[in-house]
């Protein structure tokens, strides 16, 4: 009896030891592990620079409209701006739809002249070149002006943003 108990012992020893070895093969059979790498480059954060102003020049009262285009050197009349950042990257570039220039305190349309149609050169989006630096041009059309528009110098702002695409 003795040495039966210890059969059975020896035997259900065994058995719980295989099925503890069972179920650890069968867990590393059922999955799997790796790992990857998390990266980041940082780049040149992207600028642009004002060279020279759009100049519609000097005109009568009464004249027509003038188009000022952005032409593909810098001129006498087209605004041009240095863009700078990444080597070798496309940006967007973004020109507003319309200005109104005034003269004194603006009130009244013989005191405003509105500029639109602005286009540049690059147009819509430019390339940095290997140094990371782009010119870019800029034209827009000037309203025609009214028989009795005021005498004097017109000025407004306008913003050209560039962004990476």
């Amino acid at each position: 009896m003795k040495n039966k108990l210890m059969v059975m012992s020896g035997w259900a020893l065994l058995m719980v030891t295989l099925s503890l070895f069972s179920v650890t093969v069968s867990k590393e059979v059922n999955s799997a592990t790796d790992n990857a790498a998390a990266n980041a480059t940082v780049i040149t954060a992207i600028s642009i620079g004002r060279i020279s102003n759009l100049e519609f020049g000097t005109a009568p009262q009464g004249a027509t409209s003038k188009v000022v285009n952005p032409g593909t050197s810098e001129n006498p009349e087209n605004a041009s701006f240095q863009v700078s950042g990444h080597s070798n990257t496309t940006y967007d570039i973004i020109l507003p739809t319309s200005v109104i220039m005034v003269t004194g305190d603006g009130v009244g349309a013989n005191k405003q002249i509105v500029a639109n149609n602005f286009a540049s050169y690059p147009s819509g989006r430019g390339t940095l070149d290997g140094s990371g630096n782009q010119l870019l041009l800029a034209g827009a059309t000037r309203a025609a002006l009214l028989l009795d528009q005021v005498v004097g110098s017109y000025t407004a702002s306008f913003t050209v943003e560039v962004i990476y695409n």
